[in-house]
């Protein structure tokens, strides 16, 4: 204590680095332990519009990096994309899909589809379709899409059960549902709690990518759960 009063810009580093490493292990931890319980009582959120710029920041493009080749999008599909938030992954993937197909950007709030509209516009995409709308009533004839993606989505969604039997619905037979989940993400499931939950949906796991920090899990549509 005596040198850290010698010291005041130490005693101030000192107390700054024990407020942020409290935050993260809150972030980490009981924000999740608290996520769980709210779920668990029906009361799952998205991100609010106002924490996108936290969605978007550099340093998560940087590690999210490999997911969009994780979800193997290929020329010529036609994508959904369900929980676009900002749109921090839909231009790739739009790009992925190419001339030839399609990237139809679904997300609960429309302030988010407004970023995603603007970011669209300014890479003169001509491909990608947005709507406002819920996971639980997709705005999708059946069968109409050859892949479907979410991104840190699918434990923010209140019905998940009914999310994936809508997301079952729009896929083609045979077609492919990519779930990607960060552990720095306060709704985070481990893997064998995705692949349980989406495998009662009627879908089989085929390829896995990442680790526990960051993984897909990429299922193939089966027959009706």
């Amino acid at each position: 204590m005596k040198g850290l009063r010698q010291n005041p810009a130490w005693a101030v580093l000192t107390i700054l680095v024990a407020i942020a490493g409290g935050s993260v292990f809150f972030w980490l931890f009981p924000l999740k332990l608290l996520a769980r319980l709210a779920a668990h009582q029906g009361h799952s959120s998205p991100c609010p519009a106002s924490l996108s710029w936290l969605v978007d920041s550099p340093l998560r493009r940087a590690y999210m990096r490999p997911v969009l080749e994780w979800i193997g999008i290929r020329p010529g599909e036609w994508v959904l994309e369900l929980g676009t938030g900002p749109g921090a992954f839909t231009i790739g993937a739009a790009r992925r899909a190419g001339a030839g197909g399609r990237l139809i950007a679904v997300d609960l709030q429309p302030e988010m589809i407004a970023h995603v509209d603007r970011r669209v516009q300014g890479a003169e995409l001509t491909n990608v379709e947005t709507h406002v709308a819920s996971a639980h009533a997709l705005p999708l004839d059946d069968g109409s899409v050859d892949r479907a993606f979410l991104i840190t989505v699918l434990p923010e969604i209140p019905d998940r059960a009914r999310a994936l039997a809508e997301l079952h619905r729009v896929l083609r037979p045979g077609g492919v549902l990519s779930v990607t989940e960060e552990f720095f993400d306060p709704h985070y499931l481990l893997l064998p709690e995705t692949v349980r939950l989406v495998e009662d949906a009627g879908f089989r796991l085929e390829e896995r990518f990442g680790n526990l920090w960051l993984y897909t899990a990429n299922f193939r549509r089966g027959a009706p759960a």
